[in-house]
Formats: structure tokens, sequence, C-alpha cells
């Protein structure tokens, strides 16, 4: 048995554990039971054009063992991603692929802009990792297709739905074709927000993506793509009720997955609510850093154990991913078209020669690296657990399990972990998290 810890003080520490007997210290006490729940597909960042661009800055022999530690499975096993079909906020500029108004056929679709920094990149992480799941998602359909006439803002126009299908289909042939098979999809980044017009951004009627969505799966089903999943919503976890009222709907419930969450608005609970009623369903989270809704609320800046934390209650919620916001930017956050203030999970000098690891890498860590594809969320029972931990576990597909603890404390604290009838005692340091290899 091993303890893997990471704090402020401690960026990556290993210790060896011991067991004794069953309730042989007080205290509080995470037990293992011998049921599990949802099975896991990964960890992973976004690989935005702002990431990619910062990425291709770098000299080759940098870049490329930069990419084998975040995504060979011997190391960080980053084994999601999430890629944008035209511009999203992070983007040099603001593009898209049908440059000509009306082209309904896409006569004129043009996906070339990706070949420059994009596609280089996504191809050298499928080569250190050939099982990532990359998806994609729009920020907004060409603007000629909305009511606002430019990507910025407006609502999705029905009349168009057929040709934006076809124009999503073209974007996937041509990864396919430059050599990166795309595994998923969402219709939209954020289906209820226009962002104010201060990026790309497009509003869609609940009942126009669910007719969308069966447009693309009749054109994925024809043309190759059976395999590629579907996931509705992308947008905050406050929304669950529209994707409950989609997937009532028998014809989007077989041609969709699941559903795919964000984090900015409501509490990660809601995905149970979901889940409630739609138990068959996946249920991804595909963007942001994630916070427990008491800390960051509270403006103190996040620790390791506040992010470890956000990221157990989402699992624990039932999500089946989790993909953080951009993999890498400059140390002001650029590239972008806002200006906007995020940050990069790596952060790459301008110059492209100074990579400095944020502490959401580090926690990430954590997950990718020890719960592997496949993995079944073990329930716990826990008992009388004080609100600074959070806990979860998991059972691989080689039968080993990995338990992950947060403190958000500022001071350590003590706790057990009950593996039927012994006690694994651990010492838990302050703001940290902490995976115990069984």
């Amino acid at each position: 048995m091993k303890l893997i810890i990471s704090n402020p003080g401690r960026i990556r520490e290993e210790r060896p554990l011991s067991a004794e007997k069953k309730g042989g210290r007080p205290g509080p006490v995470v037990a293992l039971s011998d049921k599990t729940d949802q099975s896991m597909l990964g960890f992973g960042a976004a690989l935005t054009e702002s990431a990619c661009v910062m990425l291709r800055r770098m000299e080759e022999a940098s870049r490329e063992a930069l990419l084998e530690e975040i995504y060979s499975p011997q190391e960080s096993n980053f084994s999601v991603g999430r890629i944008c079909v035209g511009a999203s906020d992070y983007a040099e500029t603001v593009y898209d692929f049908a440059p000509v108004p009306d082209d309904m056929e896409m006569r004129h679709f043009d996906a070339s802009h990706d070949d420059k920094h994009i596609l280089p990149v996504l191809r050298a992480a499928r080569k250190y990792n050939p099982d990532l799941f990359l998806y994609a998602s729009p920020w907004s359909p060409p603007g000629w297709m909305k009511t606002s006439g430019q990507a910025q803002g407006g609502w999705m126009r029905t009349k168009y739905i057929k040709a934006y299908a076809l124009y999503y289909l073209k974007f996937l042939q041509h990864y396919e074709k430059a050599g990166l098979r795309i595994n998923g999809l969402t219709p939209q980044n954020e289906t209820e927000t226009d962002q104010v017009s201060r990026m790309p951004a497009c509003l869609w009627h609940p009942e126009l993506e669910m007719m969308f969505a069966l447009e693309m799966r009749r054109l994925l089903d024809e043309n190759g793509f059976k395999d590629l999943k579907i996931w509705l919503l992308d947008h905050n976890l406050i929304m669950w009720r529209r994707p409950c009222f989609q997937m009532n709907d028998p014809e989007v419930k077989a041609a969709c997955s699941g559903v795919a969450w964000h984090p900015y608005e409501g509490h990660p609970e809601m995905i149970s609510w979901f889940r409630e009623q739609h138990p068959e369903c996946e249920n991804h989270w595909t963007e942001g850093g994630v916070v427990p809704i008491e800390l960051g609320a509270a403006g103190k800046k996040s620790s390791m154990g506040d992010l470890a934390s956000g990221f157990l209650q989402v699992l624990n919620s039932g999500c089946q991913s989790i993909t953080v916001w951009n993999l890498a930017l400059d140390p002001e956050g650029y590239p972008n078209v806002g200006p906007f203030n995020c940050r990069g999970t790596v952060e790459i000098g301008r110059d492209g020669k100074t990579v400095k690891r944020s502490d959401e890498f580090h926690v990430l860590q954590h997950f990718s690296r020890y719960i592997k594809r496949g993995a079944k969320r073990i329930i716990l029972d826990e008992l009388a657990l004080p609100r600074n931990f959070e806990a979860a576990a998991f059972k691989n597909p080689d039968g080993s399990r990995v338990v992950l603890i947060s403190n958000t404390d500022t001071w350590d604290s003590d706790l057990c972990i009950r593996d039927g009838d012994r006690d694994i005692p651990l010492h838990v340091l302050r703001e940290s998290v902490n995976t115990v290899l069984l």
C-alpha cells in the first residue's frame, strides 16, 4: 500500500502505509463497500487553438517531451481532450469554415485553418496516448446561420439545421483525412448564453438542439461515424432540467449518449438529480476548473485541496470524465479574443522556452495517473466524515483499487480507510490531495 500526497508545501511525496485491526482508532472513517457505480472514461484538458499555438512555440524536442509527460499512460495519462469546431474565446482570431452565406451544400467548406497548429499537436498527443478520447464542441455556427449574422451572440435559425449538420460532418471528415478520428461531439458550447456578444456564442432552444442531434446522428451513421457519441447541453449544472426534458424523447435518447456539464452555476448534486430520471445516460464534465461552491463563493484562492474536493464531488455525483479548460496558455492567459482572464493548466512562456505546471495540473495527475479507463467507482460508506474531507474510490479493470481524499482545511487531520476487517490510518496534510493505492 502506498500514499501519494500533494499540497502547497509538498508538490508530490510518497509514503508507505500499513493496516491495523478494524476499530482501533477513533475519528473519521471512510469504509469501502462491495457496490460500484459509473464506469470511468478519463481525465484531461482542452486543446483549444490557443493551447496548440503555445505548444507550437516550443522547440520540437521540448514540446515532444512535455506532450509525452502529459499524455503517456506511463506518466500523467491524460486520456480525454476537448477540441473546438471553429473559434472559441481561446483562439487567435474569430473564424469558421463556411465563408459563403447560404452555402447549404457546403461547396466552399474549408477547415484548412486547423492544419497549421491544431492538427499537428493533436496527432502528437495521440502518438503518446493512442487511446486519447477526443470530442468536439463549437462555440458558434457560421454567423450567416444565426439571427445575429455574426459569430458573437444570436440564436440558431431552424432553416439552417441540415446545413449545419453537414458543416459538422465535413469538419469531422477533414480531421479523419488528417489522421485524427474524433470520438464524440456536443452540438453547442453553452447552449443557453450568448455571452453578451463578447465571444463566439450561440443560443439554442432545447427542441432545436434535439432536432439537430437527430439530423447529426443520421449523417454520422450514414458516413462511417456510428461509434461517435453525442452529448447534449454542454452547459451549467443548474440547467439539469433541460437534458431531462430532451432525454424524455425516445428518439433523442437513442441518438445521444449523454450530457456534458459545466460548473459555473449550480452544484454537483444536480447531476445526481438528472441520473435519477435517466440512469442509462453518460455524464461528462467538459469544462472548467472545479471548486466546491461553498468555498469558491468565499473568494479565497483555491488550494490543491479545494480543487481536488471539487473533482471528487463531481465524480461522486456520477461523472465519468473530467476535462479542465485550456491545456496551455502564456503567463498572462493569452492568446484569446477577449481580453479574458483564464490561466492554462500548463503555463508556457511567450518565447516558448519556459514551462510552469499549475496546481490544477498536479491535482489532476492524482486522478489521471491512477484511475484507469473502465474503472468503476466504489460506493463509500462515509461514517461521520467532517466537511473538510471529500473522498472517492475506484476499482480498476485489473482489480487494483484507488482511494482519493482531499482536505480543504488549513490544518492537518487524521482519518481511517476501512477495508473489510482492517483499518488504514492516514495523517492528511492541510489543503492537500491524497491518493491511496491499495
